[in-house]
C-alpha cells in the first residue's frame, strides 16, 4: 500500500513553478525560524500563554530547529516530502494557535499566513521537489547507475 502511494506520488511530474514554490516556502520557513530565534523569549511566552508553560522552551527550540534545518533542505530540494511532512504539524499547530490568539489580540496577519503556508506545504508534499532539485539530480544519478 505504501509503495503504491509512493509510486503514485513519484508519477506526478510537476511543472517548473513547483520549484519556485518549494524555494519560496523554504525561504519563508527559514525566515520565520530566524525571527523566532531573534525573539525567542517572546516566542516562548506566547507558547506558554496557551497553557504549555512547562514545555514552552523545549517546544520553541524544536520549532526553531525544524524550521531552520527543514527550510534550508527544502530550498535545496533534498528529501522534499520528508521536510514538508515534518513542517506540516508545526504549521497546523500554528493555525490553531494563531486562531486562538486572533480572538484576543490585534495581530490578524499571522493566521492567514499560517493557513497559506500550511496549504503550500501540503501542495509541496504532494507534488514533490520539482525538476531543479537535489532529489531530481539523485534520481538521474541512480537511473544512470542502473542502466
Amino acid at each position: 500500500m505504501v509503495n503504491k502511494f509512493n509510486h503514485w506520488l513519484d508519477s506526478i511530474h510537476p511543472p517548473i513553478w513547483v520549484d519556485f514554490l518549494r524555494i519560496a516556502v523554504g525561504l519563508f520557513i527559514v525566515y520565520k525560524g530566524a525571527i523566532f530565534t531573534i525573539n525567542f523569549e517572546s516566542f516562548t511566552e506566547n507558547i506558554a500563554s496557551v497553557g504549555w508553560i512547562f514545555i514552552a522552551a523545549h517546544l520553541g527550540q524544536v520549532i526553531v530547529f525544524v524550521h531552520l534545518v527543514c527550510g534550508i533542505i527544502l530550498i535545496l530540494g533534498a528529501y522534499t516530502r520528508l521536510m514538508s511532512f515534518l513542517n506540516i504539524p508545526i504549521l497546523a499547530g500554528a493555525v490553531i494557535f494563531n486562531y486562538k490568539m486572533m480572538l484576543t489580540s490585534d495581530n490578524y496577519m499571522e493566521l492567514p499566513m499560517a493557513v497559506i503556508i500550511l496549504a503550500l506545504l501540503i501542495l509541496v508534499f504532494i507534488t514533490g521537489s520539482g525538476k531543479f532539485s537535489l532529489d531530481e539530480r539523485q534520481k538521474r544519478v541512480d537511473h544512470l547507475k542502473t542502466h
